[in-house]
């Protein structure tokens, strides 16, 4: 076969390729959008009846707290990309006979980050000046993602306000390890595909444009388990076109490089971690090696089925271990 012939050959089985892929993606995104779940998608609209806050933080940023109900006060820190929103499903589950807060990482939302940027030392520190601020004790704290990652900083910089806050944390879908791939572990190399497609590129999303689509759909489809249904792709494409570059460069960056395995024992503060076996982001690997680093007692849950966005596929299972951690917080 002559040099034009084989030149001619992969060009057309490029061509091939690339067409097939596009129409694999138009499917999966279609079928995506059509998805429903009567149970599911009312609980992800915004509640009503919510008060807003705006806390000032240590360097001269904003945070925005939103909080409903009354009763054991419950705080949810989402992960990258998010908004307090996301956990729509539990101030819908929970308001009625808890104090639900939630609120917007600085450099998401409707928070502003100050002259740290969006680091989880920062975010650390702000959720503690929440805790405070709002005058909040005994308080389960659910930290997602990245939330979960600077949880684990608020309890090895903030020690003592910790212990007097947080009554127990809840570890979900996040990791104490730097997001790369564990070695000899093919869930947590598999992980790092779906970390960048996710985020957009880490250090620095590639620019890619979040619009809607059926591309964005597949690619973030990747966040969820087997109960991504169109409503809860939406919300999470909507909310990630909304947060600027910069500050998903600088998030970006505070993950890949965070490690606090050794630091997490010791600190004295029940905690349970939570995590589905079908997140490929912060893969169960990660969450086993996250309940080793908080020592004995620390209890680790395994949601099957799910995938990395918990709330926005199992509130009920989640809503259920928040009411038993805010009943009986020492015990994992």
């Amino acid at each position: 076969m002559g040099a034009s012939r084989k030149l001619m050959t992969v060009a057309g089985l490029g061509a091939a390729a690339t067409a097939a892929t596009a129409v694999g993606v138009r499917r999966r995104g279609e079928a995506i959008a059509s998805t429903t779940d009567p149970e599911l998608d009312p609980l992800l609209e915004a509640p009503g009846g919510v008060t807003h806050h705006r806390i000032p933080t240590f360097d001269g940023g904003a945070i925005h707290v939103a909080e409903k109900g009354d009763g054991p006060p419950v705080v949810l820190c989402h992960g990258v990309t998010l908004q307090w929103d996301v956990w729509s499903p539990l101030f819908r589950l929970l308001a009625a006979d808890h104090r639900v807060v939630a609120w917007d990482m600085r450099g998401h939302g409707e928070s502003a980050a100050g002259d740290e940027g969006v680091t989880l030392q920062a975010v650390a520190t702000d959720l503690v000046t929440v805790l405070s601020n709002l005058e909040l004790s005994d308080a389960v704290v659910v930290g997602h993602s990245m939330g979960g990652m600077a949880l684990g900083r608020s309890y090895i910089d903030h020690t003592a306000t910790a212990r007097r806050r947080i009554a127990h944390g809840v570890f979900l879908a996040t990791s104490a390890a730097p997001m790369h791939p564990v070695a000899h572990d093919p869930d947590s190399i598999r992980h790092q595909g779906a970390v960048a497609f996710a985020t957009g590129g880490m250090g620095a999303r590639a620019r890619f444009d979040w619009r809607e689509g059926n591309l964005s759909r597949t690619l973030l489809s990747l966040a969820f388990g087997v109960r991504a249904t169109g409503a809860a792709v939406e919300q999470l494409r909507s909310m990630t076109a909304a947060m600027s570059p910069e500050s998903l460069s600088e998030a970006s960056h505070a993950i890949v490089t965070h490690d606090i395995r050794s630091q997490l024992h010791g600190t004295g503060i029940p905690s349970s971690v939570v995590t589905g076996t079908l997140d490929r982001l912060t893969p169960p690997r990660h969450a086993r090696m996250l309940a080793d680093a908080l020592g004995e007692g620390a209890r680790l849950d395994l949601l099957d089925g799910i995938g990395h966005q918990v709330m926005q596929e199992d509130p009920w299972a989640l809503a259920e271990l928040v009411r038993k951690r805010s009943v009986s917080p020492n015990v994992a």
